[in-house]
């Protein structure tokens, strides 16, 4: 399979919320890139889903504050992921980030390139 990202990817678990005029769901990362991220929920949301994304990333240390991310998304890959003793299907998700101001991308940037990140969670996509 040929590699498609650019940008570095994080395997961290930070608080996020998806959300359309039909839904609220609050879930958390299983990674992060600049341009978007990869979770688990308990809805099938359909490949193309347009969905409003707020991220709580943070800080670099106890003294710096978390810093809230708001941004579009479309959803680009759903797979139903197997959970022992689930009582609820699960789905694993990739979604895009559609509308991102700079700010917030290099707010999520900086994170995921931070130096409070162990290298093992940390994959650099060609």
């Amino acid at each position: 399979m040929i590699e498609r990202r650019k940008n570095i990817r994080a395997k961290k678990n930070i608080p996020l919320k998806l959300a359309d005029t039909a839904f609220d769901i609050i879930t958390e990362t299983v990674d992060i890139s600049s341009s978007g991220v990869y979770c688990r929920v308990t809805r099938n949301l359909m490949p193309m889903s347009k969905i409003e994304v707020v991220l709580l990333v943070p800080g670099k240390d106890a003294s710096s504050p978390t810093r809230k991310i708001r941004c579009k998304g479309v959803v680009v890959r759903t797979e139903p992921a197997i959970i022992k003793y689930a009582d609820k299907a699960h789905y694993n998700i990739a979604i895009f980030f559609t509308d991102i101001s700079k700010k917030d991308q290099k707010i999520a940037e900086d994170y995921v390139a931070s130096g409070n990140l162990d290298p093992a969670e940390i994959q650099i996509s060609q």
